[in-house]
């Protein structure tokens, strides 16, 4: 972890995202800041796809209906907006079974077939 973290800072990143897996997929992201403290935890699933995720981070956004994952603008880096037309993150809400839907809509403004579904927000205690 320490090993990560170091590296974060030399690429001048603030924040680590640290992806757990069962049985080859995605089952948990862990956020970290550059102290090792965790900022957030989430349990998901994902639908993948094989197409290039054409989004440009520089001008990444974030669109959020699911107020608990507002704080994903501030650990990513991204501005929190009420509405963008193209490369944003889309944080949906509503769900039966699920907290939220983390799409990315790309520079064209289509929604990528990658899907992040959270199931779960975990206190950092957790």
């Amino acid at each position: 972890m320490r090993e990560l973290l170091l590296r974060a800072l030399d690429e001048d990143e603030v924040n680590l995202a640290i992806v757990n897996e069962i049985k080859g997929n995605p089952s948990r992201i862990t956020f970290y800041s550059n102290k090792g403290e965790v900022l957030l935890t989430i349990l998901i699933s994902v639908t993948t796809t094989n197409e290039r995720i054409n989004i440009s981070p520089s001008q990444l956004k974030i669109v959020s209906e699911v107020q608990k994952l507002n704080c994903l603008s501030d650990i990513l880096g991204f501005e929190l907006v009420n509405e963008a037309d193209a490369n944003h993150i889309h944080i949906t809400g509503g769900y039966e079974d699920l907290i939220a839907k983390i799409n990315f809509i790309n520079k064209f403004g289509d929604k990528l077939d990658f899907q992040i579904n959270v199931k779960k927000i975990l206190d950092k205690d957790d």
